[in-house]
């Protein structure tokens, strides 16, 4: 299933932010192995494009914050896909990640939270970065802090291959609809898929 996404070239879009060849007036930081923009959930934002970045430090709207941080490898579609040689990848992520909120919204690591979807709304490694107050997406069902998968990944590199990740799906999504099929008509009513 995830496969067929990341070959079916639906993810160009993605590809664009990651290239800086689209959103470039959100882009918050550009690593070697990374961006980090500013999400477009973040709906309560200044305009990039008309607010200077000096007054987005300590704004109103940073009550809202919502960043992300999307890995530049097309091969990491998911935290399946996470080996021990991404540590240091994901240590900079949430590290630079941190720096870069604190130097241009005013907001201490403390005060954030840093974490990955499983499954994700989209096959291209990301990670989202939130105020510790903003519950969204950050269910205990999909969300994922990067500091417990780093130190799941250091503890064994390859974790996430061996792993079962429960995960809750919407009834009708493509992901759940393969699922329900595959199971026997008992099985399905006991999950609830029926």
């Amino acid at each position: 299933y995830i496969q067929s996404i990341v070959d079916g070239n639906s993810l160009g879009w993605i590809q664009n932010i990651v290239e800086v060849k689209k959103e470039k007036e959100r882009l918050l930081v550009n690593a070697d192995d990374f961006i980090m923009n500013i999400d477009t959930k973040w709906r309560s934002h200044p305009d990039p494009l008309t607010v200077p970045k000096e007054e987005w430090h300590g704004h109103k709207a940073v009550e809202d914050l919502y960043c992300l941080g999307i890995v530049k490898a097309k091969d990491i579609a998911s935290l399946r896909d996470l080996r021990g040689e991404h540590i240091p990848m994901l240590k900079a992520m949430e590290s630079e990640g941190y720096k870069a909120i604190e130097q241009t919204y005013g907001l201490h690591s403390d005060q954030i939270r840093c974490f990955v979807h499983y499954q994700p709304q989209f096959y291209h490694f990301h990670v989202h970065f939130t105020r510790l107050e903003n519950e969204f997406g950050s269910t205990v069902e999909r969300g994922h802090l990067v500091s417990d998968v780093i130190q799941n990944l250091e503890m064994d590199g390859d974790y996430y291959e061996k792993r079962t990740i429960t995960y809750k799906l919407k009834k009708m999504s493509p992901l759940h609809n393969l699922i329900t099929m595959a199971m026997s008509p008992s099985e399905a009513e006991v999950k609830g898929g029926a």
